[in-house]
């Protein structure tokens, strides 16, 4: 049984539209952090963010819906820290 506190965590954790692509820099600045950190989760081997090309030498976008699961598989839990 999910708790009503899961859900209400979940519904904060939509950073992004899931309707929107977004490019690196849009994904750090709304993040804060840098683009760097970006890029490292992007080509991160055991748990990469989902990025794809928009062609096939073209621009990285993350789509909203991965960044919203990224952030919220993330997330810290102050209990553990």
């Amino acid at each position: 049984m999910v708790s009503r506190d899961n859900n209400i965590d979940e519904e904060q954790m939509n950073l992004f539209d899931v309707e929107r692509n977004y490019r690196p820099d849009e994904v750090a600045d709304t993040l804060r952090v840098s683009r760097k950190s970006v890029y490292r989760w992007i080509r991160d081997i055991e748990n990469p963010l989902p990025a794809f090309r928009t062609t096939e030498n073209g621009q990285l976008r993350c789509k909203g819906k991965d960044l919203n699961e990224y952030v919220l598989k993330h997330k810290v839990r102050p209990e553990f820290e």
